[in-house]
């Protein structure tokens, strides 16, 4: 494909270590860059062997009570979102909330866009990952295109959409229950408006879209292919912004005013497939962000791109994953090969 290589750069790290009685040490140390962005992930296989330090594995009994002691106090629980969630503007919606089987969408109570809902994740207050069904998720996602449809009719400026996911505390969830949110805004995120200026750019340079140009590739290639559901290519990222990212990208839909029950449906079972291979690696939490192009103007760079990830998962006193290395760098670390991760999830794409 043109414009798709997976480039990585080699270093070598050398000092007397302590852990081999003072002995030369060398290690090699490999840097993974993104084929659009350049985003670095580096790969130490010394690591390895420190994931339980780095990436502790989930601790059931203190998710279980932390999910016990926070359900009493839950404000979605048990039919209470009647009553203490925000309603949105009869002008906007309709009924101030939109309801499709227990997915239930109300405004948040402090936007950090003009436009900004949360869903419901049905009416359980805990769910571990494999337990968020496909139908749970279409329901959630078809009342989150529905009211961005509501918005950008509203108001054709409210033209930048994404649709994330923060789960249990590690993940930067303020809310136990299960939940979604979009965003609505008239001008981009910051790494939203990165990815639409690079594929830009890649077009004009090569004539071609980068996300079908990646998702061929990756599917050319086969090492993190995973495999297709609709129309949508799901693969484990090459260079990971996050631990265990797994990436999918939409044949056609460029932005989600394009989107049809098949796409929803697409990302309900791709993301349900990946949250119940998390679960089996035990792990309980995850972030999402899927992301569209403007929804105005003709885009053939650009088609419909989701990133998943897990963070930290549920223990006591967890480390967070997200230092200066991250938060301040830019950069990530690898814990797991993508390479590895995917063919493990493989399996449950069938």
């Amino acid at each position: 494909m043109p414009g798709i290589a997976f480039e990585s750069l080699k270093q070598t790290a050398i000092f007397h270590s302590p852990l081999k009685d003072g002995n030369l040490d060398k290690q090699q140390i490999e840097v993974r860059l993104d084929p659009l962005t350049g985003h670095q992930s580096i790969f130490n296989a010394g690591l390895e062997g420190k994931t339980s330090v780095l990436f502790p594995e989930t601790d059931h009994d203190y998710l279980e009570m932390q999910a016990e002691q926070t359900r009493h106090q839950c404000f979605l629980c048990d039919g209470k979102w009647q009553n203490t969630t925000p309603r949105f503007d009869s002008k906007l919606v309709k009924e101030g909330r939109m309801v499709r089987g227990e997915a239930v969408l109300f405004p948040n109570l402090f936007p950090l866009a003009a436009h900004h809902a949360v869903i419901m994740l049905g009416n359980k207050h805990f769910r571990p990952l494999n337990d968020l069904p496909a139908s749970l998720l279409r329901d959630a996602l078809s009342v989150s295109v529905k009211f961005m449809r509501l918005c950008h009719e509203a108001d054709k400026d409210m033209k930048h959409f994404t649709i994330n996911g923060n789960y249990l505390l590690p993940a930067g969830s303020s809310v136990f229950h299960p939940h979604l949110q979009v965003l609505g805004s008239p001008f981009p995120g910051t790494h939203e408006g990165l990815l639409h200026k690079l594929s830009r750019e890649y077009y004009r340079e090569h004539g071609s879209c980068y996300w079908l140009d990646l998702a061929e590739t990756e599917k050319q290639t086969g090492q993190r292919w995973l495999g297709e559901i609709g129309e949508s290519s799901w693969f484990a990222a090459y260079s990971p912004m996050g631990t265990h990212e797994v990436n999918a990208v939409w044949h056609k839909a460029r932005h989600f005013l394009e989107w049809d029950e098949a796409d929803m449906n697409a990302m309900a079972e791709g993301l349900s497939r990946v949250l119940t291979a998390y679960h089996a690696m035990n792990c309980s939490t995850f972030n999402f962000s899927c992301f569209g192009a403007p929804m105005e103007g003709d885009h053939p760079e650009f088609r419909c791109f989701l990133r998943l990830i897990n963070r930290q998962n549920m223990a006591p006193n967890y480390r967070t994953d997200d230092f200066y290395f991250q938060k301040l760098l830019k950069n990530e670390i690898v814990v797991q090969l993508p390479e590895r991760l995917a063919t493990f999830i493989r399996v449950h794409f069938g």
